[in-house]
């Protein structure tokens, strides 16, 4: 599915969904208990570990691994009775053979006010042997996450949660086919849609391209930097729940490099300030060095120099992806 999406500033973009797996999905579950005990915890619920290992089809997303317990099914050997937990990206899919984090806490509030946490364990399926009472039971898989309160009478007992998860992988081109220069572009995910999403801290910040983050089904703001300036694309995109959604951002920009001298094609001046100005007088960047780089979104700008207590001025334009140098000649 190909959208045109609307512009940030001067750059512009186009966005590609691309969902792999079956149409299925449920209500989201609700968020965790606000009230996790701080450093509770000594692994990470929220790590962007990859939703698939490297080298391997998107389409693996949904494919049955091997589970950490032996049997699902509970068994005549089994020395001490348990909870048998196993989490779900959808209804009736696989279970997720392993990176989720569990986390058991006690229905009954310690006197802090707070859940006490029972139980801590990373896997896929697993068994928690647990004294008889009520619980909540919460699993995070990346950053997708899901609870859900039970009541244990002892012996064994099975659980199923379904996260409602999918994932979604983020990479851009600049102009309409070049690949952006390497380390440069990161992507910043908000929770809903443009209209309250940046008001808010980034659900996941800074991250790099054709990685594969975990998220809850639902809506969700992607904003796009090319470099440290102003090269900035924005999407509103929907992850649905057992599919791999692919996005690609479209950002019109490129790097200029800039340089003082004091004859056409000849060596730059060092100890020079510099600052890059928009035809309203906004500027959008500022440095000091003989060969300063900047990525900016496509437009007009005016650079000024300033050497020797002097200051020299060239105006100049941005077409997407054309990198190039440009010379201040110092009169």
């Amino acid at each position: 599915m190909l959208r045109q999406a609307r512009t940030a500033g001067s750059a512009s973009f186009i966005v590609l969904a691309l969902c792999t797996g079956p149409a299925l999905g449920q209500d989201a579950p609700p968020i965790p208990p606000a009230d996790i005990p701080d450093g509770a915890a000594p692994s990470d619920p929220m790590s962007l570990t990859p939703l698939l290992p490297e080298k391997i089809d998107p389409a693996a997303l949904l494919k049955t691994g091997k589970s950490d317990m032996t049997s699902s099914k509970p068994t005549e050997n089994r020395p001490q009775p348990g909870l048998m937990l196993e989490a779900k990206l959808v209804d009736g899919g696989p279970t997720i053979p392993k990176g989720v984090v569990w986390r058991v806490f006690s229905k009954t509030p310690g006197k802090d006010g707070k859940l006490p946490l029972v139980r801590e364990v990373e896997g896929g399926a697993v068994s928690l042997p647990l004294k008889p009472g009520d619980y909540v039971v919460h699993a995070a898989y990346g950053r997708a996450g899901g609870m859900k309160p039970i009541s244990f009478t002892g012996g064994d007992e099975y659980e199923t949660l379904v996260l409602n998860a999918g994932g979604l992988k983020l990479d851009a081109l600049v102009g309409k086919d070049l690949a952006p220069i390497p380390n440069l572009v990161k992507f910043d995910i908000f929770p809903g849609d443009g209209a309250s999403g940046e008001d808010r801290s980034p659900l996941v910040p800074a991250l790099r391209d054709d990685q594969i983050v975990r998220l809850n089904a639902g809506t969700y703001h992607i904003v796009s930097r090319y470099g440290d300036a102003n090269a900035i694309a924005r999407a509103d995109i929907v992850v649905e729940a057992g599919k791999l959604t692919e996005v690609r951002m479209f950002h019109q920009a490129a790097r200029i490099t800039l340089k003082l001298v004091s004859e056409s094609g000849g060596e730059a001046l060092a100890n020079t300030s510099w600052s890059v100005m928009t035809p309203a007088g906004e500027t959008v960047f500022d440095s000091a060095g003989a060969f300063p780089d900047v990525v900016l979104a496509i437009g007009d700008y005016t650079a000024i120099a300033k050497h020797d207590n002097q200051i020299h001025e060239r105006n100049f334009k941005v077409e997407p992806g054309l990198n190039r140098e440009i010379e201040v000649l110092a009169k």
